[in-house]
């Protein structure tokens, strides 16, 4: 597993999850919040991606294409050195401009944390906990399809345009855009190839879990798919690829001799 493709899906899909999860979580907000705003870069050496965030005072999170001026870049001389900041251990980190605004690196933290207890625990909100795990598959999906031809490959011949997801448990569905390779939260922007729809939350957790059976689902109508079904298809391997990268199977203990 490359620690360069991991840190890539964490600039694009797993930070970026904090300004989709922002607006429906009062805790993570306050994490945010503090005096003034301000805006912070990272970018990891040998990974083309960026991640591009500002937090207002009030707490709101947002996460743009370009860095603002006066923004904190961080950078990390490896993925390795990312990827221990993620887990919460020493590294190394190069502020590269934006000096002024080091006094806020607290607050990216605090949200930092409340992100990861959201993304990995169901029971406190899980239907925050689905809501941020899909937005953070198809964020991946996305980059994926950017940045590696085999994923590409995948959807090829199918056709591009837009995939949604919803289920009425979630704040508001979402969607990728299998063409300009774009993903977010809300009305899809064009009209849509297919569209997912989970009846119930426990059938969406079973799917992000995989142990959704899904012929059944679609059978016993917990889960419905209108539109290009083989699309739909494909681009759910491309969505397990990243559940695998991002959270690896754990292995199974050698038999017992």
């Amino acid at each position: 597993m490359s620690a360069a493709l991991i840190t890539l899906l964490h600039l694009e899909a797993v930070l970026p999850a904090l300004a989709v999860l922002a607006p429906y979580d009062e805790e993570l907000r306050r994490a945010a919040a503090g005096t003034g705003d301000f805006s912070v870069v990272l970018m990891t050496r040998g990974v083309p991606a960026r991640c591009r965030l500002t937090f207002s005072a009030s707490g709101v999170i947002a996460s743009a294409e370009a860095a603002r001026p006066g923004a904190l870049r961080l950078w990390f001389p490896s993925p390795g050195q990312f990827l221990r900041t993620i887990a919460q251990k020493p590294a190394c980190v190069l502020p590269l401009g934006g000096w002024t605004a080091l006094r806020y690196v607290s607050r990216f933290s605090a949200a930092g944390r409340r992100l990861d207890e959201l993304l990995r625990d169901p029971k406190p909100n899980p239907a925050l906990f689905a809501f941020g795990n899909l937005a953070v598959g198809l964020a991946g999906a996305a980059a994926l399809l950017r940045y590696q031809p085999d994923a590409r490959c995948q959807l090829a011949g199918f056709g591009e345009g837009v995939v949604t997801f919803a289920c009425p448990a979630l704040p508001a569905p979402l969607w990728i855009d299998t063409g300009t390779l774009k993903w977010g939260a809300g009305p899809a922007p064009r009209a849509t190839l297919a569209e997912l729809v989970f009846n119930d939350l426990e059938t969406l957790l079973a799917e992000l879990s995989h142990r959704l059976d899904a012929l059944a689902a679609l059978g016993g109508g917990e889960l419905r798919i209108r539109g290009h079904l083989l699309l739909a298809e494909r681009l759910g391997l491309v969505l397990t690829e990243v559940g695998h990268l991002l959270n690896p199977p754990v292995p199974l203990p050698p038999p017992l001799s």
